[in-house]
């Protein structure tokens, strides 16, 4: 059963090089890695339509062109395209479309998929009142890590702990960027949107949604390959 519809768009992120993913991005997007037979921005729409979302603004830069004319005959959905090439960072990209942002606003990395309602993740973003709301998960950290003080002596030992982090998905209200720094704008790659953020906590507007469901994240081929096996546990290719 399909939801509602939902009339807040979705900024996807599909600008950036995807250099870790080596020989497989060297003609294509990162957004365009198959998984299975589809591209993964294919699976991401399909999914993103079924939870309800009409209305897509695409942030594009590497191999551009191959994007958006996939997208163009794969298009039944309202899209808006931004082609801002290749050296800006993520918070210049959606910098860019910031007129576009007239209300809650969802963003979602154009190399993730997670099963995420978004209609509770909107209503909890404007329950908050603050102006970003960023989805974090659980990861359980492979190693022990260790604190030790300026005279070499260990003061804290934690056995492969849980921590949360941010899964390339967040709401941003219309007044965001009234909030932030400008010169965090031009900052390359993440660092602007980290800088940003780290800014707005101090500011006490960063809210927090936890999501403990099915995701996916296609960073090297060694994730590809998890993907992969992984993705018709919740998914059909």
């Amino acid at each position: 059963m399909r939801n509602s519809e939902i009339k807040n768009p979705m900024i996807i992120l599909c600008g950036g090089r995807g250099k870790r993913m080596g020989k497989i991005t060297n003609k294509i997007p990162k957004p365009m890695v198959k998984i299975g037979k589809k591209p993964i921005i294919e699976h991401k729409i399909k999914f993103y339509q079924s939870e309800g979302v009409k209305k897509f603004i695409f942030c594009l830069g590497y191999k551009s062109k191959v994007l958006k004319n996939f997208l163009l005959k794969k298009k039944k959905y309202k899209s808006i395209f931004n082609d801002a090439g290749l050296k800006p960072g993520i918070l210049k990209r959606i910098f860019l479309v910031k007129n576009l942002i007239t209300q809650s606003t969802l963003i979602s990395y154009g190399d993730t998929l997670a099963k995420i309602n978004f209609s509770k993740l909107i209503a909890n973003h404007e329950k908050s009142k603050c102006v970003i709301t960023i989805v974090a998960a659980p990861i359980q950290n492979p190693f022990g890590l260790v604190n030790w003080n300026s005279k070499g002596k260990v003061i804290k030992f934690k056995e492969k702990p849980i921590l949360n982090h941010f899964i390339g998905y967040a709401v941003i209200s219309p007044n965001f960027f009234k909030k932030i720094n400008n010169r965090f704008i031009n900052l390359s790659d993440g660092k602007g949107l980290v800088k940003a953020i780290s800014y707005l906590i101090k500011k006490k507007q960063v809210n927090i949604f936890k999501f403990n469901d099915m995701q996916i994240t296609i960073n090297s081929p060694d994730e590809l390959k998890h993907a992969e096996l992984n993705y018709n546990k919740y998914f059909t290719l």
